[in-house]
């Protein structure tokens, strides 16, 4: 296998990995100072029955344990597909301007890991090649 191929297969790995530090970082931010990211909640969120520093903390708990589920590559699309619409929901919301544009770029990068599934690095993979092994079905 020449370089250039092995660039081609290390791409979709790179791709997921770069977005999961972003997940895990952004979750685990609201996680551990809910309160300082009160002020980024739409205004419509004044009307639910919960509090803002709640649904900080539930979006960082989806962010986080989605981030942990796309780095270790288990159920790729779903949770790649997930993340990419909540990009694409924070992306609406925050409308035309510097922050909405890149997490909407950010919601195409997820799109994309969404459309190509797993990789080779990922758990779903290997847990194929296994299931493959252990049933007598060649790849």
């Amino acid at each position: 296998m020449d370089a250039s191929s092995k660039a081609r297969e290390l791409a979709p790995t790179v791709l997921r990995l770069g977005l999961v530090f972003l997940f895990l970082w952004f979750g685990l931010s609201q996680l551990t100072n809910p309160g300082g990211w009160t002020s980024w909640l739409p205004s419509w969120t004044g009307n639910l029955p919960i509090a803002a520093t709640t649904l900080v903390l539930l979006n960082g708990a989806f962010e986080t344990v989605f981030g942990i589920a796309l780095a270790v590559g288990i159920w790729t699309r779903l949770v790649a597909a997930l993340l990419a619409l909540h990009l694409f929901f924070i992306a609406y919301e925050l409308g035309y301007n510097d922050i909405g544009v890149r997490d909407f770029c950010l919601a195409i990068a997820t799109t994309t890991v969404a459309l190509y599934g797993s990789d080779r690095y990922s758990l779903d993979t290997r847990a194929k090649k296994d299931m493959a092994l252990h049933s007598g079905v060649s790849e």
